[in-house]
């Protein structure tokens, strides 16, 4: 793809606002416990992302909907100021926006509770999609329907727009619904749970490698503490964590992939894609909020030379 499009990222998808709750321990069925309240904050998955691959200096856009309530407005306003285009983000008139409701333990591993925006109403909006895939080298979702990832995935071929998807366990969550998945992706993209949902096995170079063949050019897993590893059809890397305090790993994964994509965008080498991912990331969980940690480019770039200076062999292993 050469030509120049307007948007790097188009983010499929409504965004949501997060309520967070920092808690001792973790409620046992039926039971209850204390909380601290840790504010709100603009997110949702996709929007997350857009807003990741804004702040490192790419260009995106938002897709979606949101209500027409106080939440709504805030969550436009924070696209915004983040330098995400909203000319797509429509307001769904009687529709409250979405939440999510953020437990955060000790550690900093969260439990979410998400309810999303009803389903929109027939009938697709393929038209107002196809124009915005036009303007885009990438649509990013997180697709729970397949008929209408079908219809994305359509309309973004017509259009000669790559289709990056991340694949957690309530979108993939059986070996069945990931192999309908991947034929209409080009650029996979999975946390640990969700690779073993999907798949039945632990991540492992050859597990990655087998899912090329139904269609996606690229695999990728983040590993939490253990960094994260990908394949091509070139090869396999797996990268450790940057070794940093975490407080909360709210979006962390939704950093992580959009500093992936824009590397790939930039045709950075799959070991570079995959370190300026986890480099990435390694900020937003030192944060309370998906986007409180978000980094800048210059930042990034300085975190990784530190780590070059430390260890000039590079922290990356190629299988």
């Amino acid at each position: 793809m050469t030509e120049r499009r307007r948007w790097d990222l188009l983010a499929f998808g409504d965004p949501c606002m997060d309520l967070n709750l920092e808690v001792d321990q973790w409620p046992e069925a039926g039971g209850k416990v204390m909380a601290r309240a840790a504010g709100h904050t603009a997110g949702g998955t996709t929007a997350n992302a857009a807003c990741a691959l804004a702040r490192l200096g790419g260009r995106a856009a938002v897709f979606g909907r949101i209500g027409a309530d106080p939440f709504g407005e805030l969550l436009r306003r924070s696209l915004r100021e983040d330098g995400v285009d909203v000319e797509h983000l429509q307001v769904a008139p009687g529709l409250p926006t979405g939440l999510a409701v953020s437990l955060l333990p000790p550690g900093g591993d969260r439990g979410l509770v998400v309810a999303p925006m009803a389903a929109a109403p027939p009938p697709f909006p393929a038209q107002r999609l196809h124009d915005a895939l036009l303007q885009s080298r990438v649509v990013y979702a997180m697709p729970r329907d397949q008929a209408e990832l079908s219809r994305i995935s359509q309309l973004a071929r017509g259009t000669r727009t790559r289709v990056a998807l991340d694949l957690e366990p309530a979108v993939a969550g059986d070996p069945q619904t990931l192999a309908q998945r991947l034929p209409f992706a080009d650029l996979v993209f999975f946390n640990e749970a969700g690779f073993r949902a999907g798949t039945g096995e632990a991540p492992s170079a050859e597990g990655l490698r087998r899912l090329l063949a139904h269609g996606p050019s690229c695999v990728v897993v983040t590993l939490g503490a253990q960094g994260a590893m990908a394949v091509d059809r070139d090869g396999a890397v797996r990268q450790a964590a940057f070794d940093v305090p975490v407080r909360d790993t709210t979006g962390a994964g939704d950093a992580f992939n959009a500093a992936f994509v824009l590397a790939h965008l930039e045709g950075q080498p799959l070991a570079a894609c995959l370190r300026f991912a986890c480099a990435a990331s390694s900020f937003v969980i030192a944060e309370v909020g998906a986007r409180a940690g978000l980094p800048s480019r210059a930042a990034v770039d300085a975190r990784l030379d530190q780590a070059r200076s430390r260890r000039p062999d590079g922290a990356d292993t190629v299988w």
